[in-house]
């Protein structure tokens, strides 16, 4: 995970509790890529009615933390867009693990809640796709504590990290909408 990432993730946090609202950035985030890997075009503004239902009670967002959070937006569809940028917004590594692995979890149900509010068609998506989205709800369920903090611990940790990583990624390529419409022919 790189310092741009944890800055993020910690101005979030700060600007998420100066305006009172009971989520987390990695939820912020979470719901964020659910929407766009959902198939959200980011000319879509429905997306931000979709986020305040998701995450404020159908309520729309201060004027400072919409800005932040429509800047937010913008950033991740770019990084899914190149995929090689593309990082959750989790705390830092110098975090205990299990707050990384709580905030991972966290993530992973935003996302999943985000990705289903767009994406009703589940069926038709690939079956790599289909079971990645299982393997995603399922880190959900992850026991929320390491019996202890160690190289072992911290390894399966950066497995389900990147785990998630590429399941976000595969849902983009599959249902976002990302890529430009091909071109249609021109009749004369």
């Amino acid at each position: 995970m790189n310092e741009k990432a944890r800055l993020n993730f910690d101005a979030f946090t700060t600007l998420l509790e100066q305006h009172n609202l009971v989520v987390t950035a990695a939820e912020v985030h979470g719901v964020i890529c659910g929407l766009i890997c959902g198939g959200m075009a980011r000319d879509d503004a429905r997306w931000q009615q979709h986020f305040n239902e998701l995450l404020n009670d159908g309520f729309g967002l201060p004027a400072e933390l919409k800005k932040a959070v429509n800047l937010l937006f913008n950033r991740v569809y770019d990084d899914l867009m190149e995929q090689t940028r593309f990082e959750l917004l989790l705390p830092d590594d110098e975090e205990p693990l299990d707050d990384r692995l709580d905030a991972m979890m966290e993530w992973a149900g935003a996302f999943l809640a985000g990705f289903g509010v767009v994406q009703q068609e589940l069926n038709k998506a690939s079956p790599e796709l289909q079971e990645m989205i299982q393997d995603i709800s399922s880190i959900t369920q992850v026991s929320g504590e390491f019996e202890q903090e160690d190289e072992e611990s911290e390894a399966a940790f950066v497995v389900l990290y990147e785990h998630l990583k590429l399941g976000a990624t595969m849902a983009f390529e599959e249902f976002g909408k990302g890529r430009p419409a091909p071109a249609q022919p021109t009749l004369h």
